[in-house]
C-alpha cells in the first residue's frame, strides 16, 4: 500500500504543475503517489498530463471532469476516492 497520496487541485496551468512535479521528483522519501484533481482543463493540457504520466518515476493518477464552472471540491472528493495512500496531503496546482 502506498504510504502517502499527494492530491493536487489543478486547472489548466501546466507550467506550474510541472514545477510541483519536478520538486516531488527531488524528494528523498519516495513512497508516494500523486493524484491530479483536474477541474476541467482543456484537451491540450490533458494531453500534456498524459505525457507527464508516462515519463514519471512515481505513479500519477489524473482525475478529470468537464468544465462547468468552479467545482474544485467535487473533483477533490473524486481524487480522494481514487487515492491509495494511508495519508492524504492536499496542495494547489499553483503552490
Amino acid at each position: 500500500m502506498t504510504k502517502v497520496s499527494i492530491i493536487i487541485g489543478f486547472y489548466n496551468k501546466i507550467g506550474l504543475l510541472e514545477k510541483i512535479l519536478e520538486a516531488l521528483r527531488l524528494q528523498t522519501m519516495t513512497d508516494f503517489e500523486v493524484v491530479i484533481a483536474d477541474d476541467g482543463s482543456k484537451k491540450e493540457v490533458v494531453d500534456a498530463i498524459r505525457q507527464i504520466q508516462a515519463a514519471s518515476p512515481f505513479p500519477i493518477t489524473h482525475v478529470w471532469h468537464e468544465d462547468k464552472g468552479w467545482r474544485k471540491n467535487i473533483i477533490l472528493n473524486k481524487a480522494v476516492t481514487a487515492s491509495k495512500g494511508e495519508y492524504l496531503i492536499f496542495i494547489d496546482g499553483d503552490c
